[in-house]
C-alpha cells in the first residue's frame, strides 16, 4: 500500500474545527456544486448520487481529522488509507453504501482533474478503481470494525433504532448485563481496533488491537 505523504503541522483544537468547516465549505459547496452538474456526476446511478454527499462528507472529514490532509493535499496513498481501512473501520453501514464508494470518488476524482483543480486527482482517479474489492470485504468483515461500528451495526441487526435513546439506554444496560454473566469473551468489543493513534500529520497512523 501507498504511504501517505507527510502533511502539515496540526493546528491546535480550536482551529481544528474551523478547518474542518472550511474543507468541507470547498468539497461540498464549492467543488461539489460544480460536480453535480457535470456528465461525471450526471453519469453516475441513482444509488451512487443519493450516496455521494455521504461519501465526500465523509472522505473529506476522515482525511483532515485522522490523516491531517487538506483536500488540496489529497493524494494516492491517503486516499487508499481513508477508503479501505478507516471507512469499513469507522462508517456504520451496510454493502449499499460501501459499493458506491468507488464509483462516487472516481468520477468526483475525474471532475476535479478535468477542471485541474486537486494535484492528485487523476492519479487518484486512476487507483481507486483498483480498490473495490478490498473495501467491500473489509466492510463486512466483523474483525475490522472498530468499536463504535460494532455497537451500532450489532444493535440495528438486534432490531434497535439507534436514534431512539431511551431504546439504546435499555439496550446498553441489557448487553452489559449479559457480558457480566457470560464473561468477557463474549463482549462485541473483544479484539476490536481501537482508536487511531496519531503522529505525525501525514504519516500513516498506528493501529492497536
Amino acid at each position: 500500500m501507498m504511504k501517505p505523504k507527510k502533511g502539515k503541522p496540526r493546528p491546535s483544537a480550536q482551529s481544528e474545527e474551523q478547518m474542518l468547516d472550511n474543507c468541507l465549505s470547498l468539497v461540498i459547496s464549492q467543488w461539489g456544486e460544480g460536480f453535480c452538474a457535470s456528465s461525471y456526476f450526471k453519469n453516475l446511478s441513482d444509488e451512487e448520487r443519493e450516496e455521494y454527499e455521504g461519501i465526500a462528507f465523509f472522505f473529506t472529514e476522515m482525511m483532515i481529522n485522522y490523516l491531517g490532509f487538506t483536500p488540496q493535499q489529497w493524494d494516492e496513498g491517503s486516499m487508499e488509507e481513508c477508503c479501505v481501512y478507516l471507512f469499513p473501520e469507522k462508517i456504520s453501514e451496510g454493502p449499499e453504501f460501501f459499493r458506491c464508494i468507488v464509483p462516487v470518488l472516481s468520477a468526483f476524482f475525474s471532475y476535479l482533474e478535468e477542471q485541474n483543480l486537486q494535484q492528485h486527482a487523476g492519479a487518484m482517479a486512476c487507483d481507486i478503481k483498483n480498490l473495490n474489492e478490498s473495501i467491500m470485504e473489509r466492510s463486512s468483515d466483523f474483525d475490522n470494525w472498530g468499536m463504535a461500528k460494532r455497537f451500532v451495526m450489532t444493535a440495528r441487526a438486534d432490531g434497535i433504532d439507534v436514534t431512539d435513546a431511551k431504546a439504546v439506554r435499555t439496550y446498553i444496560e441489557a448487553y452489559n448485563r449479559k457480558v457480566l454473566k457470560d464473561g468477557p469473551d463474549s463482549s462485541m468489543f473483544k479484539d476490536a481496533p481501537h482508536d487511531l493513534v496519531i503522529g505525525r500529520p501525514g504519516k500513516k497512523p498506528a493501529r492497536k488491537r
